[in-house]
Order: structure tokens, then sequence, then C-alpha cells
């Protein structure tokens, strides 16, 4: 187990819609760290198979039925069942989504002994959140409690809360959310943050989303401008 003699506060995480990733400081300088199976991005996907659950690669992968294959859940996180965004998706999914006291829950067949249970969009964002911080912890060589975690720009106040929600229940406390936008010009101006001057337009194409802002960039201060995004256009 790698160690380090600086210990980064907190790890910073893109939870994404089709893949997320963790990164932290280590040994002076900033690393994407990779998962279990090497890689430095993980499928945003939980699969419940005959005996366990599986996060990430490995569960987008799983042999299981289809239905209990998740996908997606940050597309619905903070949402009502009626949201016409969850009710367009709806129709796309092969697990099915029900309706409890107005909100959306996951609903997974169990095949041994032929139930059903159902998981909040916050429950199986958290179990993505939980994977990658094990993987952090498992690098740096100790225990990590605190993150900074992107977010899209055009998140509602309940999709944010929601966030926080899945984080605090994957033993995490967010310090910070940032908009992936923004999280993708500062990323850019590390050590050359006076070099950069005016306005600046920045793409964040996702796997499954699409955000844009404009930043107004002044020695070495960001300010948004204006932002917009579409939750259903990505690479």
């Amino acid at each position: 187990m790698a160690t380090s003699t600086f210990r980064c506060k907190a790890i910073g995480i893109d939870l994404g819609t089709t893949y997320s990733c963790v990164a932290a400081f280590h040994n002076d300088g900033l690393i994407t760290i990779e998962n279990d199976l090497g890689d430095r991005t993980t499928s945003s996907w939980v699969s419940f198979t005959t005996d366990e659950c599986v996060v990430g690669n490995a569960a987008r992968d799983a042999c299981c039925k289809p239905c209990n294959k998740v996908y997606d859940s940050k597309r619905i996180i903070g949402r009502n069942f009626a949201d016409p965004t969850v009710q367009a998706d709806i129709k796309l999914w092969p697990f099915a989504l029900v309706n409890v006291a107005g909100r959306p829950k996951f609903q997974i067949q169990c095949e041994e002994n032929k139930r059903t249970q159902t998981y909040t969009p916050e429950q199986i964002s958290s179990k993505v959140l939980h994977y990658l911080k094990t993987c952090a912890e498992r690098k740096l060589g100790y225990a990590i409690t605190q993150a900074v975690v992107t977010i899209p720009a055009y998140f509602s106040n309940s999709q944010r809360e929601a966030t926080m929600d899945a984080a605090k229940l994957a033993g995490l406390e967010v310090l910070r959310l940032l908009s992936e936008p923004f999280a993708a010009a500062m990323a850019y101006g590390l050590g050359k943050r006076y070099e950069l001057q005016g306005k600046i337009l920045i793409y964040d194409l996702g796997g499954g989303t699409f955000d844009v802002s404009i930043l107004d960039v002044k020695g070495g201060n960001f300010e948004v401008l204006a932002t917009n995004g579409d939750t259903h256009l990505g690479g």
C-alpha cells in the first residue's frame, strides 16, 4: 500500500452520468486514481447479482438480468417522479422505476427470494461514490472522509442537496460542489492563473450530458457569466 508524506485533506470526485473518476494530491502532484481494474475512469453502474452488489466496470459487465443493472441515476437524482425528464427516460431504460411518495426509486428483483427491493437515486450514486472513495484510500494509504464533488452547471438546489446526501451515505463530507465547466476551467488554469485574461468559453462534453459556461478571468479570479446545458447530449 502506497504512502505519502503529505496527506491531502480531501479527494476530488467527478460523479458522471456515464463514467466517474477520483483524483487527489499525492507525492507533491495531482493524480487521477486508478480503480481495481487499473482504469482511471469508472462506469457509473451498479448491478445486483444473486449474492452481491457490484459497482463500476464490473457492474456493467456483470452476468445478471438487465433489469438489475442500474445506470444513469444522476439523471434523476433530486427530481420528482412526475418530472417530464424522468418520464421520458423511463421509456428508454431496461430496469424498473417506481413512484414512492412522489419520488422515483429503482426497483430491483431479488433472484433468491423473488422479492423486489427499491433504491433511491441517492443510494445508487452513494455506491459509486463509496467505490471511488475506497480506490482512493487504497492508493493513498489512509482514510478519506471529505471530498469536492463536481455537478452539472444546471443542477437545481434539490439536485445539489441530493448529491450531498449521496456523498453522506458514502461516508463523505462534501466540502464544496463545483460546476463541471468551472472545474474544467480551474484545472486548465492551474500553474498559469495569471496568464489567463478575458472571457473564456468552456465546454464539458461528458458521456451523457453536455455543459457550457462563459467565464470572465481577471487576475487569477474566475467569474461565471453564463451557463447552460443539455442533459441528453453527450459523447
